[in-house]
């Protein structure tokens, strides 16, 4: 048993080491737009959004958005949002430059304007922020992932954007 999972961890750690596409590391192709990489859409499904980035270089300290309809199909009470994003260092390693946690009923307030429970609707929203200073040069994968009070998945969205000086 254990040399089945000291087998299983060398493997996890050369396929995170060499960019493999599992489910967690599955990257959007290309810099078109967002990536629905949610499991099931029975709690809430993201469309039409749009930013400012979608198939653009950005810059540190540039602003951006992203805007977007949620419908909310099960009223939510609580939740967490886990943002990633990941840099792709000269092909060899996934380098992670944020891993955070918030509480989704605070983001939904600066989103929305709402904060819960959230009934089930739809919710037009608008998120502002700008490119940290700290990003190197290069291609990012920003993925968020929206869980519920028993760590049930809501929602998966990430896309690609490619950061020069």
């Amino acid at each position: 048993m254990n040399v089945l999972l000291i087998i299983l961890s060398v493997v996890l750690v050369v396929s995170t080491l060499t960019g493999s596409t599992n489910n967690y590391y599955n990257e959007p192709t290309g810099n078109k737009g967002l990536t629905d990489c949610s499991i099931n859409h029975d709690f809430v499904t993201i469309t039409n959004v749009s930013s400012n980035i979608f198939g653009q270089t950005i810059k540190p300290g540039q602003k951006f958005y992203f805007k977007g309809i949620a419908n909310i199909k099960k009223e939510l009470n609580w939740g967490i949002i886990h943002s990633t994003i990941t840099h792709q260092f000269k092909n060899y390693v996934n380098l992670t430059f944020e891993d955070s946690k918030y509480n989704l009923c605070d983001i939904s307030v600066y989103v929305t304007g709402k904060y819960c429970p959230l009934k089930p609707g739809i919710y037009h929203g608008i998120y502002k922020d700008s490119v940290s200073s700290l990003l190197w040069p290069g291609k990012y994968i920003f993925k968020i992932i929206g869980y519920k009070e028993d760590n049930v998945e809501l929602f998966c969205a990430m896309t690609e954007v490619i950061v020069e000086k």
